[in-house]
């Protein structure tokens, strides 16, 4: 057949095969020639994309999973552990599917999830690997759209990097979907190249800096490539600007990482020593956040200044007795 569907947003021509097979092809080499030192490190500008494609289907515009025939080439190569890191918008479901009974590979996905109503819906922080092999699968949801470099980089602060640092990957795999990029129609989200470019950094300290890094999502080409360009600016021993030093994440945000850190902490000791100070700091932002609802509340309340010098005094003082409260 000349064409052939097999979701509604997942199609295939005369051509497919052939291109899906030499992406594929391309990762698989290329993970290889990283693992044993033939190339530093690489970057597979490919399509069509790959982490929706699952055991049995492809959907997502994905037809063979590339970073995970990327890691079991790795595997091949002599690599015993491999840490995929997925910051594409959307959850890798297919990616999670595959791995998800195994220890050899720790999959880890930061995405929009918005309590499953953003595709493909899976992906909560409560997924965490089957049958022996819970806690090899960390997903980090937000809960909205919006979400930027800070956010990012918390994360990564507080979950990705000391689970990474815990796994001790020989191999790393970043599935690097730039859909949460700023201007990205799909994403809706902020994430800017100077954010990539510093999630890249702090991956490249692990393993050795064995990094391999696949195209996944995108769908604003001057985004995908400014985005892509940082990354590589890395790649190639680039430090970049040290802009995150102070990071202050949203509510939103904070929010997340705490319930991927009640989940995780049984799988990762790692995390524990953390915790405690971020639940703290949670509580004390919430305390702050109803001191500033409680005085922003009584400004509304608050008369107009000739109200208080002027004739109506006695007013005033009634509007007082009865509005104003206390501190």
């Amino acid at each position: 057949m000349l064409t052939s569907y097999f979701t509604p947003d997942t199609y295939a021509n005369e051509h497919s095969a052939e291109a899906a097979r030499l992406a594929a092809g391309l990762c698989a080499d290329l993970a290889s020639e990283i693992y044993s030192g033939r190339a530093k490190n690489g970057f597979a500008l490919i399509r069509p994309p790959g982490h929706h494609a699952g055991v049995h289907q492809s959907m997502g515009f994905c037809l063979h999973n590339n970073a995970a025939i990327a890691a079991l080439a790795a595997q091949v190569a002599g690599a015993k552990k491999v840490l995929i890191v997925d910051w594409d918008v959307h959850h890798g479901n297919g990616t999670q599917e595959i791995f998800e009974k195994y220890k050899s590979v720790l999959y880890i996905s930061l995405h929009r999830h918005e309590g499953g109503n953003f595709y493909p819906g899976t992906g909560a922080a409560h997924e965490v690997g089957t049958m022996g092999a819970e806690g090899f699968c960390v997903n980090i949801p937000w809960s909205r759209g919006g979400v930027g470099d800070n956010d990012y980089i918390f994360a990564f602060q507080h979950v990705v990097l000391p689970i990474a640092q815990e796994f001790a990957p020989d191999f790393i795999i970043i599935s690097a979907g730039f859909d949460a990029a700023r201007g990205d129609p799909l994403g809706g989200c902020d994430v800017t190249p100077a954010g990539y470019a510093c999630m890249t950094h702090m991956l490249n300290t692990l393993a050795g800096g064995k990094l391999l890094v696949i195209l996944e999502g995108g769908y604003n080409l001057r985004s995908i490539s400014s985005s892509a360009t940082a990354v590589i600016k890395v790649l190639l021993g680039e430090s970049p600007e040290n802009q995150f030093s102070k990071v202050a994440p949203t509510a939103a945000c904070v929010q997340a990482v705490l319930d991927v850190f009640r989940i995780q902490t049984n799988f990762w000791p790692s995390l524990s020593s953390n915790f405690t100070k971020l639940q703290s700091c949670w509580e004390s932002y919430l305390a702050g956040n109803k001191r500033k609802l409680k005085k922003r509340r009584l400004r509304s309340v608050a008369p107009p200044i000739w109200w208080r010098w002027g004739r109506k005094r006695f007013l005033y003082y009634l509007h007082c007795q009865r509005f104003c409260v206390k501190p």
